[in-house]
C-alpha cells in the first residue's frame, strides 16, 4: 500500500508543478544574485579581496544565506503552500470520494493512514529542499566556499540567530541541520492538512490551511512572528527563535497531528 501510495504521490502534475515552482524561485535567485556575484565585472574587485573587501563566499551568496534577495523570501514565503501542494489534500479526495472505503475494505485503517502519511510527507519534504540543493549546488560552481568571517560584513546570519555560533564555526554543517530541519517542518505542515481533511468541508480550503495559518503567524504575532515556518526555514532569519522553544512548539503540534490521525483510523475502522 505505501508503494501505491508513494506512486500517486510522486507521479502527479501538483508535484510536478510545485517543484517547478520552486525551482524557478532558486533559479531566479541565481541569476540575480549569485551569477553577478560571480561572474559580473562590477564585482571584480570583491571577488578579488581587493580594497579591503572579503571576497564573496558560498554561504552569503546561496538562497539560504541572501535575505535580502526578493526571490529567497518569496520561496521561503510561499514555501507552506507549495510543500502542501502535491497531494496534502488527498485525503479529503479519497475519502469524499470513496476510495478510501474501498481501500480500507481491503487493506485496513492502519496501512491505510501509515501509507498516507508516509507519501505526505515524503512529497513535501522533497518539494521544500531540493529547489534549496539545486541553488546550493549552483552557487558552489559560481562562488568559492570561503569560511564565513563575522568581522567581514558580510555575512547576514547574526551570532544571535538559531545555530547562529554554529553557522561561524561549522558552516557546512549548519547548512545541511537547516536542509534536515526544513523537510520536517515541510513534512509536518503538509500532514496538518491530513487534519484540516476532517476539520474544513472544503479541499481548497484544506489545501492552503497550513499556508493561512503560517501567514496569520507571520503577521500577526510582533516579536513571536519568528517562528513562523516563513521565517523559521530560511537560515538567514529575519528574526531571533530559540532552538528549544522551536522543538517544544513543533514537536507538540506533531505529537497532535499523530493523536488526532490515530484516533481517526480507530474510528474509521470502528465504522
Amino acid at each position: 500500500m505505501i508503494a501505491v501510495e508513494l506512486r500517486r504521490a510522486f507521479a502527479n502534475k501538483l508535484f510536478v508543478a510545485a517543484l517547478a515552482i520552486g525551482l524557478a524561485l532558486a533559479i531566479a535567485q541565481l541569476v540575480t544574485v549569485v551569477v553577478p556575484y560571480g561572474l559580473g565585472g562590477e564585482w571584480s574587485f570583491w571577488r578579488t579581496g581587493s580594497k579591503g573587501f572579503y571576497p564573496n563566499s558560498l554561504f552569503s551568496s546561496w538562497m539560504g544565506a541572501t535575505s535580502y534577495s526578493l526571490w529567497s523570501v518569496l520561496y521561503f514565503f510561499v514555501l507552506p503552500l507549495t510543500a502542501c501542494l502535491p497531494y496534502a489534500d488527498s485525503l479529503y479526495a479519497d475519502v469524499r470520494g470513496g476510495y478510501a472505503a474501498n481501500i480500507v475494505s481491503r487493506g485496513g485503517a492502519g496501512r491505510y493512514f501509515r501509507a498516507k502519511v508516509i507519501a505526505v510527507f515524503l512529497t513535501a519534504g522533497t518539494v521544500g529542499v531540493v529547489p534549496q540543493l539545486v541553488n546550493l549546488l549552483g552557487t558552489a560552481l559560481l562562488v568559492p566556499t570561503l569560511q564565513p568571517e563575522p568581522s567581514a560584513g558580510t555575512f547576514f546570519i547574526s551570532s544571535s540567530a538559531m545555530l547562529g555560533d554554529l553557522f561561524y564555526s561549522s558552516p557546512w554543517l549548519h547548512t545541511a541541520f537547516f536542509m534536515v530541519f526544513c523537510f520536517v517542518i515541510c513534512g509536518l505542515m503538509a500532514c496538518s492538512c491530513l487534519v484540516f481533511s476532517y476539520l474544513v468541508a472544503n479541499r481548497f480550503m484544506v489545501l492552503i490551511a497550513p499556508f493561512l495559518t503560517c501567514a496569520i503567524a507571520f503577521f500577526a504575532l510582533g516579536g513571536l512572528a519568528g517562528y513562523s515556518p516563513m521565517n523559521l526555514l530560511n537560515p538567514a532569519q529575519g528574526s531571533t527563535v530559540e532552538l528549544s522553544i522551536v522543538l517544544v512548539v513543533y514537536g507538540v503540534l506533531a505529537l497532535l497531528e499523530a493523536v488526532f490521525l490515530i484516533w481517526k483510523c480507530r474510528r474509521f475502522e470502528v465504522l
